[in-house]
């Protein structure tokens, strides 16, 4: 590449006494993706207000060659939930430079919000109220107002503040695809650094008022391991295994109360024996009780024959 977007050459800048970045230099080619890292405070916002020409460095140069800039600011989205705009008309605002105050809109300016709107995947929410729609959704819009006008360079400031890691992961997938697809060169502030790994060409990290390319967290086992698998397909083992089949014994069935069989008829010696078996315990079943117990039926069955009482 030999057409740099942005040039930032020994650059400095203070707040009064307080200095906020010291002797920075960084190029950024003209369609790079490039995001730029660092803790909060660490003057990442200070940087993206010196590339958009809204501060003066302090000493040193910063050189912007293009002026179509589209610019997305980091914005609470609380504040918005109650703004009295639907989705189309949030869009428009970003065209109100090239259609004036007090002007309405023409055919080919709604034409270019539909167009836009369609970009980002937000078409069939163009008249829903911007507090109807979730952080990511938001986010979306604020993004299709900037590339109304066909911006050459795009800067987001913290644009995943306050939406959870699905959106955001959606937003960079949206955000690689405007670089690849529409040859938009894009900086984007914030503070993850993994997403930022996986889906820009590189970045830069901010710390204690100097500004330098971060190679070795692109370089990470982490991130690398994560390209590698999203990048070859999975081979699964085809290796094929038997089963062994196992035999399950049948249940024995339930003991049926309501049994009308047949009952086994018993003689009155092993009915007397097996009651009180069953009330004293095992060991009554002894010889000697057994013989008693006989005996004393005997003499039952004797008198019952001779038909007198005994």
């Amino acid at each position: 590449m030999s057409n740099p977007m942005i040039v930032v050459e020994n650059m400095s800048f203070a707040y009064g006494k307080d200095n906020i970045l010291n002797d920075v230099n960084l190029i950024i080619e003209s369609q790079e993706y490039v995001g730029i890292i660092g803790a909060n405070g660490a003057g990442k916002s200070t940087l993206m207000k010196l590339l958009l020409g809204q501060l003066a460095p302090t000493s040193g140069t910063v050189t912007v060659n293009t002026n179509s800039i589209g610019y997305v600011p980091q914005v609470g989205f609380h504040a918005m939930n109650n703004f009295p705009a639907n989705v189309e008309e949030i869009v428009m605002t970003g065209l109100y430079s090239e259609i004036g105050m007090f002007h309405f809109p023409k055919k080919e300016h709604k034409q270019m919000v539909k167009e836009t709107l369609e970009m980002v995947g937000m078409s069939e929410y163009r008249k829903r109220m911007l507090s109807e729609l979730s952080g990511g959704q938001q986010q979306r819009v604020l993004i299709a107002r900037a590339l109304i006008q066909n911006p050459e360079l795009l800067i987001l400031d913290e644009p995943l503040t306050g939406i959870d890691k699905e959106a955001g992961e959606l937003l960079y997938q949206l955000l690689a695809k405007l670089n690849q697809e529409c040859g938009i060169t894009i900086v984007m502030v914030t503070h993850n650094m993994e997403q930022v790994a996986r889906f820009t060409g590189k970045f830069y990290h901010v710390s204690n008022g100097n500004v330098h390319l971060d190679k070795s967290s692109v370089l990470c086992d982490e991130v690398l391991l994560d390209k590698m698998m999203k990048s070859k397909p999975k081979r699964y083992n085809t290796k094929t295994y038997k089963t062994k089949k196992v035999e399950i014994p049948e249940k024995e069935a339930p003991y049926d109360a309501s049994y009308k069989g047949k009952k086994a008829e018993l003689s009155a010696s092993e009915v007397l024996v097996d009651t009180a078996d069953s009330l004293m315990g095992t060991g009554m079943k002894n010889a000697g009780y057994k013989q008693d117990a006989e005996e004393h039926i005997g003499e039952k069955e004797i008198t019952s024959e001779v038909g007198g009482d005994f």
